[in-house]
C-alpha cells in the first residue's frame, strides 16, 4: 500500500543538505529503539486466548505468518539505506541551476557531463532468511510519496517518490524488467505507464531511456530490486548488458539501487561482481543461517516460543531449543512454520502441549521437500541447493575452512563444469589475491585452481574461457 504524506521540511545541519527540499522532507532517522518499535510485528497474543475454542485458536495461529522479530542486521541495513537515500539526493537539489540542467538533459536524452554517481547496496541471504520481510519492514519507516506544494514561500509542485520497489518475475529478460519498473511506478502514482509501454513498439533502449526520464522527473530516491536472482542473464543479452542497465540508472539518473536476492544472484555476474565491489558500493549484507549460540537466534527462538495457544504451554528448555534449531537450522521461516504447525497439531490432537516429539512429527509430515534442503544444511553440504549456498563460497572463497571445503568438492565434481566452474575459478583467483588467508588455506585454493585448469587442459572444460555467461 502506497503511503503518501505532505512535505514538512526539517532544517539540516550539513551544508550540502541545506536548501534541498528533497532531503529536508525526509523524516528524521529513527533511533535503534524507535526502529525496533516501528518494524516489529508481534501477533496479538494473550494467555487468556488459550481457553478459546479450537476454531478461534486455529485462526489466531495464522497470525504467526505475519510475525516480524527484528534482528541486529535490521539496524545496520536501515542506517545504510537512510544514509544512501540522503546522499543520493545531495547531487539532485531541484533548487540549483545545475540540477535543472541535468534534469533537462535526462528528459531530452542528452548526455550532461557529471562527475557524480549514486551508490548501490547488495542484500543477499538464504531462502527463508527473511530478506523480503526485512526490506518491507524497513521501507515502512519511510513514506513512499511526499507531496510538495510550497518551499521557502515559493510554489514548488512535486510528487517525490522516496522509494520504488521492483519485483523481478521468474526468468525475466530486459523487457520484463523494464515493464516491472513501469508497473511499480503505476502502483505508486496511479498512472498508466505499464499499458502505455507494454503495448508500444519501442526498443529496449528506448524503454530504458523512458525509465531514466520518468524516475528522474519524479525524484525517485532509491530503487529496490527484489528477487534479483530471477534475471535470465543469457536471454537478456549477457552479463555486461545487464550490468550496464543498472549502471545507467545509478550513473545517468543518479538513483541508488538496492539489490536483494539469494546467493544465486551473485553468480549471474561472475567476474564482474568480484569481491562484490560493483554489486554493493555502499554496503554488502548477507542474511545467513543463524548459529545456535548467537544472540539473534536466542532472540528469535524465545520470541517464537512465546506464541503457544495450547492449554498447557511448556517452558522453553534446552532440549526444546535444541530440537527447534535442529529442525529449522536457524532459518527464521522454518522456525515460525514449525511453531505454527506444532500449535495446530497440539490442538487438533487434543494433547494441548508442544513437545519435542510434536515438533518432529509435524516436521516429518508437513515439511515435504524442504526437509531435503534442511538436511543438506544440517550435514554442511548444501551445494545442490544454490539458494542455500553461502555467499562466502562464491565471493570470499577461502575466508574459512568450510567454504574452502565446498570449493574443493565443487572443483572435483565431474558434473561441475561450464559457466559455474568459470565463476568459481574467478572467485578463487580473488580469494588468493585479496583474502587474509593462512598458508594452508592458500595451498588448498591453489589446488582447486589447478584442478579446474587441468580440466580445461584436458578439453573437458573448454567453455570456461570461451563460453558466453548465462
Amino acid at each position: 500500500m502506497t503511503t503518501i504524506t505532505k512535505a514538512e521540511y526539517e532544517p539540516q545541519r550539513l551544508e550540502e543538505n541545506q536548501g534541498n527540499p528533497l532531503i529536508e522532507a525526509i523524516p528524521r532517522r529513527l533511533s535503534p529503539d524507535r526502529l525496533i518499535h516501528a518494524v516489529a510485528r508481534r501477533p496479538g497474543f494473550e494467555p487468556a486466548q488459550r481457553d478459546w475454542d479450537d476454531f478461534d485458536r486455529e485462526l489466531l495461529i495464522k497470525r504467526l505468518e505475519r510475525c516480524v522479530i527484528p534482528l541486529s542486521v535490521y539496524q545496520d541495513i536501515y542506517a545504510t539505506m537512510y544514509t544512501t537515500l540522503i546522499a543520493g539526493y545531495q547531487d539532485r537539489n531541484p533548487m540549483l541551476p545545475a540540477t535543472r540542467e541535468w534534469l533537462y538533459g535526462v528528459t531530452q536524452n542528452v548526455q550532461i557531463n557529471s562527475k557524480t554517481t549514486a551508490d548501490s547496496i547488495l542484500i543477499t541471504g538464504l531462502s527463508g532468511a527473511g530478506k523480503s520481510t526485512l526490506i518491507n519492514s524497513i521501507l515502512s519507516c519511510f513514506p513512499q510519496i511526499i507531496e510538495h506544494e510550497n518551499y521557502n514561500g515559493e510554489p514548488y509542485l512535486q510528487k517525490q517518490i522516496v522509494y520504488l520497489k521492483i519485483e523481478i518475475p521468474p526468468d525475466a529478460v530486459r523487457k520484463a524488467l523494464c515493464l516491472s519498473f513501469f508497473s511499480a511506478l503505476d502502483e505508486a502514482l496511479g498512472i498508466g505507464y505499464y499499458v502505455q509501454y507494454a503495448n508500444s513498439r519501442k526498443s529496449i533502449s528506448e524503454l530504458e531511456t523512458a525509465i531514466h526520464q520518468i524516475c528522474a522527473s519524479h525524484c525517485v530516491g532509491m530503487i529496490i530490486i527484489d528477487e534479483f536472482q530471477n534475471l535470465n542473464v543469457a536471454k537478456a543479452g549477457g552479463e555486461e548488458v545487464i550490468l550496464q542497465f543498472f549502471d545507467s540508472i545509478t550513473n545517468n539518473a543518479k538513483i541508488p539501487i538496492i539489490k536483494v536476492g539469494t546467493p544465486a544472484a551473485l553468480r549471474l555476474f561472475s567476474a564482474k561482481f568480484r569481491s562484490g565491489r560493483r554489486a554493493g558500493s555502499a554496503g554488502f549484507y548477507e542474511l545467513g543461517q543463524l548459529k545456535s549460540d548467537e544472540q539473534d537466534w536466542k532472540t528469535l527462538v524465545h520470541a517464537a516460543w512465546t506464541f503457544q495457544w495450547v492449554k498447557n504451554p511448556k517452558r522453553l528448555d534446552q532440549k526444546l531449543e535444541n530440537t527447534l534449531y535442529e529442525l529449522s537450522q536457524g532459518i527464521p521461516f522454518c522456525l515460525f512454520k514449525l511453531m505454527q504447525l506444532a500449535n495446530l497439531e497440539a490442538i487438533s490432537s487434543g494433547v494441548e502441549s508442544i513437545s519435542a516429539s510434536t515438533l518432529r512429527s509435524v516436521y516429518t509430515q508437513h515439511f515435504g521437500l524442504l526437509r531435503h534442503a534442511l538436511s543438506a544444511l544440517r550435514k554442511g553440504n548444501p551445494r545442490q541447493y544454490e539458494d542455500l549456498l553461502p555467499v562466502s563460497v562464491w565471493l570470499e572463497g577461502g575466508s574459512s575452512s568450510v567454504p574452502i571445503g565446498h570449493l574443493i568438492n565443487l572443483a572435483k565434481s565431474e558434473k561441475f563444469r561450464g559457466d559455474a566452474a568459470k565463476r568459481v575459478k574467478n572467485h578463487v583467483d580473488d580469494a588468493i589475491a585479496e583474502a587474509g588467508l593462512s598458508a594452508s588455506q592458500k595451498r588448498q585454493l591453489f589446488k582447486i585452481k589447478e584442478n579446474l585448469e587441468a580440466k580445461l587442459a584436458e578439453g573437458k572444460g573448454a567453455e570456461f574461457l570461451g563460453g558466453e555467461a548465462e
